[in-house]
């Protein structure tokens, strides 16, 4: 049974459909804005915190992963041109909450572990009480709006195939291959 934290009811889905409609309409270039003097609000550190979190949630498969399609820049380039204060104080705190919870239970840092151990983090973290990292649903949620808006996320992963498999125009119907309503009639 599925505690709330992980149900998605239909009102929230719909709420996320709309806001990924709304910022695919948004052109790249204005998303990731940031003046080129600007100096990056992560460090080195929370940068590679960034980075183990996006690939633990979204890995490289037979598909680019979220590093491949640079969510973690593009979450540090929205935490410094972005956000407001409070947003960027809550989305820190969910990162350093999960390399808090790493530190606990294998003492080390998050971004220091193998991505199994990584993986079981997070699945902890998810299953836990929603107040244990607060932030940690919104980060998850921008971190995988970015990688769906990014190239690779809507070009490979999201890639449509109207015809799964291989199509065959001329099969022979025959009293066990023809349906009705749906249903075989034998």
């Amino acid at each position: 049974m599925m505690n709330d934290a992980a149900t998605l009811h239909r009102r929230q889905l719909l709420q996320r459909a709309m806001l990924l409609a709304g910022l695919a309409a948004i052109p790249s270039e204005i998303l990731a804005a940031v003046p080129e003097s600007a100096a990056p609000l992560l460090d080195k550190a929370s940068f590679n915190l960034v980075t183990a979190v996006a690939d633990t949630l979204i890995p490289r498969t037979d598909t680019p992963g979220a590093v491949d399609a640079d969510v973690p820049s593009l979450l540090g380039d929205m935490l410094k041109g972005w956000a407001s204060a409070a947003t960027r104080s809550e989305l820190l705190g969910a990162l350093q909450g999960i390399d808090s919870a790493a530190r606990a239970r294998a003492g080390m840092t998050f971004a220091a572990l193998d991505p199994r151990q990584r993986h079981l983090i997070l699945t902890e973290i998810d299953g836990s009480i929603p107040a244990m990292i607060p932030g940690y649903a919104r980060l998850k949620d921008l971190m995988t709006i970015l990688y769906y808006l990014s190239e690779p996320g809507s070009t490979i992963e999201l890639r449509y195939e109207q015809v799964p498999g291989r199509w065959d125009p001329s099969l022979p119907v025959t009293p066990e291959s023809r349906t009705e309503g749906g249903a075989t009639l034998f």
